[in-house]
């Protein structure tokens, strides 16, 4: 979500129920896109990209699993909250164990799910804050080897007026990119304005773009300067460039070439003296030859071009991002003490990250509020991952958990159960399954009372 509406994935089969919501929510500036049934959600998933989901659980072609198993694989981990009826609670308690946000039960207050909402757009906003500074005071973009030479070739057109168009996948730092492009510039002092493309109603991009006159449209009670004309000699940044009518796409093109534009239901020319950054993960190449996106500016955009690569691919960057997230969090929630677990590292570097960095930062931030301990594990920051399910799969003895568990004692159990294979995997010797588990002795020793587990000491090894 970049610096406008957050996009809203409405996922309801019920005609009264969802053409309420979809009202209500826009009413509270959602963006909203309602669909009715699992498939039409995966097909708005990758669409949209949706900054937040809201579904039932129960579909006429699937359930509440299929839509989040979806947006997980798409997307990576981004808010969703689910709406479910008293006999779906254990399923709903379920998938919030897996990375679900938060559940609501039906009949419900509209209000309540509004606040969930709020606070899950909140945690969203911060994450949109700390993508375009990921790295704190750290002015680099990354230490992978990809993100060094994307560096130095942005620092290498920074002064020049030449478009730039940042591609890849969502989540891999396009807007990070182009704030250091601008950054390190001669156009640093000036306005940076983001526009996302994909949020715009599409009856309203042409004026928030271009700006209007009084009389312009119906509505229009006066005169109206848009983010073309708000960026003066900075940097405008067209995030979801792809996602622009095709008469809009003419003025920007016209923007482009000429250097001038007009409001709308303007008749004289304004100058534009910015430069223009173009993003997105779309194929425009592909959009080109499905008549979808003009070629002419696709050509015009298309003179710097440079590919982010996804998080996946760039491991040096994986471990840097999770530390500087993981200290960053800790000391928001009150938790200076936490460290990351060597088996939550080891996972992450096999780890698609769908999100990219979008997602780990979600993961990170959730790991942190949830986590019993003082280690951050794999349990944590893939709950998905960790084998545990409402029926108690993937635990056993004192570790079992049954379907009206709390979440605190699931992540105990799945704590315990992650602290017995390490010492197995050691034939139990404490200090080999502490360095394993990347915590300290002291730390494995305070766990292992605290659950009733035995072990040999390192004294006993012969």
């Amino acid at each position: 979500m970049t610096g406008a509406v957050p996009n809203l994935l409405l996922v309801e089969d019920d005609e009264i129920l969802g053409a309420s919501l979809e009202d209500r929510l826009s009413l509270e500036g959602f963006a909203v896109t309602w669909v009715h049934s699992a498939r039409e959600a995966a097909r708005a998933i990758r669409k949209l990209r949706p900054d937040i989901v809201v579904c039932d659980i129960r579909l006429p072609d699937g359930d509440g699993d299929d839509v989040m198993r979806d947006q997980f694989q798409s997307v990576g981990m981004v808010p969703i909250v689910f709406m479910t009826a008293f006999g779906s609670i254990d399923q709903a308690v379920r998938l919030v164990r897996e990375g679900a946000w938060h559940y609501i039960t039906k009949p419900f207050a509209v209000e309540d799910l509004i606040e969930t909402l709020n606070a899950a757009v909140g945690r969203t906003a911060e994450v949109v804050a700390q993508e375009s500074d990921p790295a704190g005071s750290d002015t680099t973009l990354g230490v992978s080897p990809a993100m060094i030479s994307l560096a130095k070739t942005l620092a290498r057109v920074a002064d020049t007026d030449l478009p730039v168009l940042l591609l890849g996948e969502t989540g891999t730092g396009k807007e990070v990119a182009a704030r250091y492009l601008h950054g390190v510039g001669a156009r640093a002092e000036r306005p940076f304005v983001p526009v996302n493309c994909g949020a715009l109603q599409a009856d309203l991009t042409e004026s928030i773009i271009f700006g209007h006159e009084k009389g312009a449209f119906t509505g229009a009670s006066g005169a109206h300067m848009g983010v073309a004309e708000e960026t003066g000699e900075g940097t405008l940044f067209l995030d979801e460039v792809g996602e622009l009518p095709l008469s809009v796409q003419v003025k920007l093109l016209r923007l482009l070439e000429t250097g001038e534009f007009r409001r709308l239901g303007g008749s004289r020319n304004l100058a534009f003296r910015g430069r223009v950054v173009c993003a997105t993960n779309r194929d425009l190449a592909k959009m080109v030859a499905e008549g979808t996106f003009r070629e002419d500016l696709w050509f015009r955009i298309n003179v710097v071009t440079c590919t982010l690569a996804p998080l996946r691919e760039r491991p040096a960057d994986i471990e840097r991002h999770l530390t500087t997230q993981l200290a960053r969090a800790a000391s928001r929630f009150g938790r200076p003490d936490l460290a990351l677990g060597a088996d939550a590292l080891a996972l992450a570097r096999q780890h698609a990250w769908a999100g990219n960095v979008r997602e780990l930062i979600n993961r990170v931030d959730r790991a942190v509020a949830l986590c019993d301990g003082d280690t951050v594990g794999a349990v944590d920051l893939f709950p998905e991952k960790s084998g545990v399910t409402a029926t108690g799969e993937g635990a056993s003895g004192e570790g079992a958990v049954g379907s009206e568990a709390s979440l605190s004692e699931v992540r105990r159990a799945a704590e315990r159960e992650h602290i017995l294979r390490a010492l197995d995997r050691t034939d139990g010797v404490q200090s080999e399954a502490a360095k394993r588990l990347g915590i300290s002795r002291t730390t494995l020793w305070e766990k292992m009372t605290r659950y009733g587990l035995t072990s040999r000491s390192d004294d006993d090894r012969t």
